[in-house]
């Protein structure tokens, strides 16, 4: 089920609301588990034994691990193997045959039959929150849940379920424990929740029509020009689409007591890849920097090994994203720029602020197409069109076509205008206008234009 769906807006979302607020404390936690699970098998019921499956490895081993002794470390290493080891069994075994058999096998002529296992919805996003907390139970930098209820809460809560924000359970247990709701809660998250709703159907869906168009026409056949302008609608649509959700996301769990991590912060308008880093998808950094680079050694070590650490967290960051080689690809390219940043340039960048947005849009933008497309010589076509300056079908029709969305979309994006609204938003009268006009719009868009899941969902 999709946030930007008939069926969870005029369906579930009012029907999971009106239950909820009916039901007295105590019991709200199970009425929250059990929507969340309806929520989730929606889509696609044959999901949800192995979400419930790795949520009760998490569950299980944390109450082993916190009664143990010796063995402690021994429960900890066996279950973090079997809950990153299903991601990497559904994710990654079709594509690891795959690579092994074009790589060795076939050239002896054998080879081993590509498994293709259906990955469960938003299988990245639970499998590192319940990691997480495997990892923080193990160190003791959090408390054992041991209320089960309390604890598929935390693992199966439907905002953040399929693709985050990535929740640590520290941050959250209060809130799990015990909620004070307000009018105004509720009031916040609606506005919130119709922001993100209007960035995805009015921005993301609407712009995604001009990078269809390039991928249709060939991109052996378009310009240069047109090649860039497909790629900065990609970029926009990208970027609606997921911080649309994450507003959603967050605005939903304000409306059920809970505030969840933000994790955007306008990143196009940063002045250099480390800082576009800070700034998009929050919580997946914060969870590989805490993790995996800290526990690597981060950069409390030597140059060579600082520069180990940020490339096999670079390397995770793209295979994370997609069992593809244009993802490792796009995370080796963003580890050599944040070396390269770190170790000459990243002061210059700083000191001139718009030579270094500039310089930010432009790798985006080559970054983004490396992300886009997962065939290398689809991709090397693209890429040799984006810097040959060759002819082709021009940008022309598409600039008139798109142009006023393209700037709508690169406004929308700067922090300027996100400041402005966050003090605007800051106003009842200018919340409850937004909420209509925004709602209003986006229906009626949904209303005629077809169906368009997130386009981050499938990474």
């Amino acid at each position: 089920m999709s946030f930007s769906s008939f069926v969870f807006l005029i369906r579930f979302l009012p029907v999971a609301l009106i239950l909820y607020y009916l039901f007295p404390h105590k019991l709200r936690n199970g009425v929250l588990v059990v929507l969340s699970l309806v929520f989730y098998t929606w889509g696609d019921p044959r999901s949800l034994p192995a979400l419930l499956v790795i949520a009760a490895i998490g569950y299980v081993s944390s109450l082993v691990m916190d009664r143990a002794g010796k063995g402690r470390k021994a429960i900890f290493i066996c279950s973090l193997i079997l809950v990153l080891g299903s991601l990497a069994v559904y994710k990654y075994l079709g594509f690891f045959i795959s690579t092994l058999n074009g790589l060795f096998l076939e050239r002896f002529g054998i080879g081993i039959n590509a498994v293709k296992l259906s990955a469960p919805l938003g299988i990245s996003f639970f499998v590192f929150t319940t990691a997480g907390y495997l990892i923080d139970v193990y160190k003791k930098e959090t408390e054992v849940c041991r209320n089960p209820v309390d604890y598929l809460l935390f693992i199966t809560f439907f905002p953040k379920l399929l693709m985050g924000p990535i929740v640590r359970y520290q941050d959250i247990s209060s809130q799990i424990r015990e909620r004070v709701i307000k009018v105004s809660q509720l009031e916040l998250g609606s506005f919130r929740f119709v922001k993100g709703l209007a960035k995805k159907v009015l921005l993301a869906d609407t712009i995604s029509a001009l990078w269809n168009e390039v991928t249709t026409l060939g991109y052996a056949n378009v310009s240069t020009g047109l090649a860039w302008l497909g790629v900065l609608a990609y970029a926009f649509q990208l970027y609606y689409d997921f911080s649309g959700y994450s507003d959603m996301a967050i605005g939903l769990g304000k409306m059920f007591g809970f505030d969840l991590p933000e994790n955007f912060r306008y990143p196009y308008s940063s002045t250099s890849a480390t800082e576009f880093w800070r700034r998009w998808h929050i919580t997946m950094g914060g969870w590989f920097k805490q993790y995996v680079y800290f526990p690597l050694g981060g950069s409390l070590c030597s140059k060579g090994r600082m520069i180990f650490n940020t490339f096999a967290v670079w390397a995770l960051t793209g295979l994370w994203h997609g069992s593809a080689w244009n993802f490792v690809l796009w995370g080796i390219f963003y580890f050599f720029l944040l070396i390269l940043e770190k170790s000459f340039y990243l002061k210059y960048l700083d000191k001139y602020p718009v030579l270094g947005h500039l310089y930010l849009i432009f790798v985006t933008l080559v970054g983004w197409a490396i992300f886009a497309v997962s065939d290398f010589a689809s991709l090397f076509t693209l890429l040799r069109k984006m810097f040959s300056f060759s002819g082709g079908i021009g940008a022309g029709y598409s600039l008139r076509n798109y142009g006023v969305l393209l700037v709508l979309c690169a406004v929308c994006s700067t922090q300027q205008i996100g400041d402005l609204v966050e003090r605007m938003s800051k106003k009842t009268w200018f919340r409850m206008i937004s909420i209509i006009i925004l709602l209003l719009l986006s229906i009626a868009y949904m209303t005629d234009a077809t169906y368009q899941p997130f386009l981050y969902a499938q990474f």
